[in-house]
């Protein structure tokens, strides 16, 4: 087997990988897609040098009083505080007023379904985190969306949902929400622009010339040591 040969066929190098190093596949097609389609990389690295913030902003704009928006959590994320500092800035969200925030488990269904009757009828915002852990409940749930729907919500209601990757997480629930996940970016130049991105551009141009120096080796710094946990440090 002539490995490098392979470099000039893209797929038969990826059906060979996927035999000896299939752990290795995630990357492998990712830089495929980049690589062989048209504007493979725009698609791959459509939102890698964008902060979640950003993404959840746009992601909002498409979100109506039927559709909610979906977590999918992955290690270290919290979306609650971006959703709270999006509120604020926005509609004057404000915890018990306008804002409704209930962590299921035991108990908390019947909370949890008092809380979206008044956020149907007033266009109040309600997060429900960690539904994943009442799989059961969920399926009132989906129940519940379905009926307000029909009876057409107020159009400032919103519904966030939080859950890890779960398979008893009804199938309609899923199809009608936004799914969102923070998942940690790959290599070194996306961790690069994940850093860059929580700066904002009129903040970054405003700063001295050595201040954005010590904010990009701060960046690659930090990128350079997400990168290294992989192998321990």
């Amino acid at each position: 087997l002539d490995w490098k040969r392979l470099d000039s066929l893209p797929f038969q190098k990826l059906m060979v990988l996927r035999c000896l190093r299939p752990d290795r596949m995630c990357g492998a097609l990712a830089e495929w897609i980049r690589n062989a389609l048209p504007d493979g990389r725009d698609y791959m690295d459509c939102d890698g040098s964008s902060s979640f913030r950003q993404i959840l902003q746009n992601s909002f704009e498409d979100s109506t009083s039927t559709t909610p928006i979906f977590f999918i959590l992955s290690p270290g994320a919290d979306p609650v505080k971006e959703v709270e500092a999006m509120g604020k800035s926005l509609v004057g969200l404000q915890l018990g007023t306008n804002y409704w925030n209930v962590a299921m488990g035991q108990g908390q269904d019947v909370i949890a379904m008092a809380k979206l009757d008044i956020g149907h009828r007033e266009g109040h915002w309600v997060m429900l985190q960690n539904v994943h852990l009442m799989p059961k409940w969920c399926v009132e749930l989906e129940k519940k969306l379905d009926v307000f729907a029909v009876e057409n919500s107020h159009p400032n209601f919103r519904v966030f949902l939080s859950a890890d990757p779960n398979k008893g997480i009804p199938i309609g629930v899923l199809e009608r929400s936004i799914k969102l996940t923070n998942e940690p970016p790959q290599g070194m130049l996306a961790n690069l622009r994940r850093s860059f991105a929580l700066f904002s551009k009129e903040d970054f141009e405003d700063r001295d010339t050595k201040v954005k120096a010590i904010l990009f080796v701060l960046c690659h710094f930090h990128s350079l040591m997400l990168e290294r946990k992989k192998f321990g440090l």
